[in-house]
């Protein structure tokens, strides 16, 4: 029928969207799939057809439900179901597995999504080049401008809505105001970046010591890489889950195509490049980690040797930049990180023992920590979370929903090894695929042993996003083993199913 191909065209055009828009738009990135989903469902309706069977189903359809009660049961209960909607991402993968039918769809879907990877490269980049403002590096707090709430380290982007980037453009937005103008300054501040209002009069701010040694001021730019998403650790999760792909990728790339296996150097050195200037040593270690699996799932021994060493370069040039960016702190010693994660593990452990099968309810914690002890919060004072993907599980939502995910992640390991013992011999790039899929997701868990990934929007949508794509690629491959080949269109032969 030709509405449904319409409609086949539409869902696969949202996907794509959906792979540009995720590296750098979380609403963008949700109202893709979203609008993916709606047409999937009006395809089924039309085409009066049923979803076509897929593997882990049942842990995934487990996890919900126990989620759900546990909201149900939650203290706060409007809480506990706002976040149901994190929960939910795991229709991205429905749709996903659904509606990929091809391998060159699949094949489209990931250089997509590697390519925005490296425009969000390309645009960290220019935030530290161009810049992204104008930082003043000292202020007096006598003067009129840190009177206006204008402090050291702030970056100012605009005066009365005019683009600052550098000294010079400020200071001459600033002198060719006329007198008495009320200046309106924009900016940010720490990070991730705060935005900031403040007002101060164009004398005053003459006065401060703008344009003399007594007010510098230099270029701005992030104190860490934090893209387009908000926050340094939800862009360094994206590139690393990304990165891990492309590395894989380059591994399985045929040595006769020299021009892919320098773009996707290229990429990889550009995703690895922003990762290191997030600062965030989970991810570095996490795409070591999973960069070691593909190496150990596809490389031969000759690739081995010099991947293995590319890696262990890799490590310890993260070892270097962490120490050189946090100094003695940011190696473990007297690290406050590490200690505000020890105390909520251990109140986390208290808590499930205390409320073991539906847990104490998604976001209550923030409501009740004080009733409940939790002495993280009191001696930091900051209302995080338990810092670990399994704890908060069964702290929020009990030992059942635990269960479920484990098993989910556990299945989900074992069908991706399974995979890739059936694409090797079959496809390069279906090997390399697999590879990626489950290098991700080694690096993912990695991670989440001291982040709570499932709790980061953007981390949970790539990681069900690969998670549809691999339920796609076990339907599309063959069962029984065929020649390797690079050649398209014989790949279309062997896997292309309509």
């Amino acid at each position: 029928m030709r509405a449904i191909s319409i409609l086949d065209g539409a869902i696969f055009a949202f996907l794509c969207l959906f792979a540009i828009l995720l590296p750098h738009s979380i609403k963008g990135a949700q109202h893709s799939w979203q609008l993916a989903f709606l047409l999937w469902l009006v395809k089924l309706f039309v085409d009066k057809s049923r979803p076509v069977r897929q593997p882990l189903v049942a842990p995934l359809l487990a996890y919900i439900v126990f989620s759900a009660i546990s909201s149900f049961l939650s203290p706060d209960p409007n809480l506990s179901w706002d976040r149901m909607k994190i929960a939910c991402l795991l229709l991205v993968g429905i749709v996903v597995a659904q509606n990929v039918h091809r391998l060159s769809q699949l094949r489209t879907l990931l250089f997509l999504l590697i390519l925005s990877g490296v425009a969000a490269a390309g645009f960290t980049a220019w935030q530290y080049t161009y810049g992204v403002g104008v930082r003043v590096a000292y202020v007096r707090g006598t003067s009129p401008l840190y009177r206006a709430h204008v402090y050291q380290d702030d970056i100012i982007q605009r005066i009365n809505g005019v683009a600052v980037h550098t000294p010079q453009q400020l200071e001459r937005v600033v002198e060719q105001s006329p007198p008495g103008t009320l200046l309106q300054i924009d900016l940010v501040r720490g990070y991730p970046f705060h935005q900031r209002q403040t007002y101060i009069l164009r004398e005053q701010m003459l006065k401060s010591g703008l344009g003399t040694p007594e007010l510098p001021l230099m270029r701005g730019h992030p104190l860490k890489a934090q893209g387009r998403l908000g926050h340094y650790v939800n862009f360094a999760e994206m590139l690393m889950e990304i990165a891990c792909v492309t590395w894989a990728m380059l591994l399985s790339t045929d040595s006769r195509k020299r021009w892919l296996q320098l773009l996707l150097a290229v990429a990889f050195v550009a995703l690895t490049a922003s990762l290191f200037l997030t600062e965030v040593r989970a991810a570095l270690g996490g795409l070591a980690v999973g960069g070691f699996v593909a190496l150990l799932m596809i490389a031969g021994k000759r690739s081995r040797i010099w991947a293995t060493a590319a890696l262990a370069v890799l490590l310890v040039a993260a070892v270097l930049w962490i120490h050189h960016t946090r100094g003695a702190i940011g190696m473990g010693e007297h690290d406050p990180g590490a200690t505000f994660r020890t105390m909520m593990w251990e109140d986390g452990l208290r808590l499930i023992a205390q409320h073991p099968l539906f847990g104490v309810g998604m976001e209550t914690i923030r409501n009740h920590w004080m009733e409940w002890h939790i002495r993280a919060f009191s001696y930091f004072h900051d209302e995080s979370h338990f810092h670990n993907d399994m704890i908060q599980i069964a702290v929020e939502r009990g030992l059942l929903a635990w269960a479920a995910w484990l098993w989910f992640v556990v299945a989900y390991v074992i069908l991706l090894f399974r995979m890739v013992g059936r694409a090797r011999g079959r496809s390069r790039f279906a090997t390399g695929a697999v590879a990626g899929l489950l290098a991700s997701l080694v690096a993912y868990q990695t991670t989440a042993l001291v982040h709570y990934d499932l709790g980061i929007e953007p981390v949970a949508m790539i990681l069900f996003f690969y998670f549809g794509l691999a339920i796609a690629l076990d339907r599309i491959l063959p069962p029984q083993p065929v020649q390797m080949s690079d050649s398209p269109a014989a790949e279309r032969e062997a896997m292309d199913v309509p």
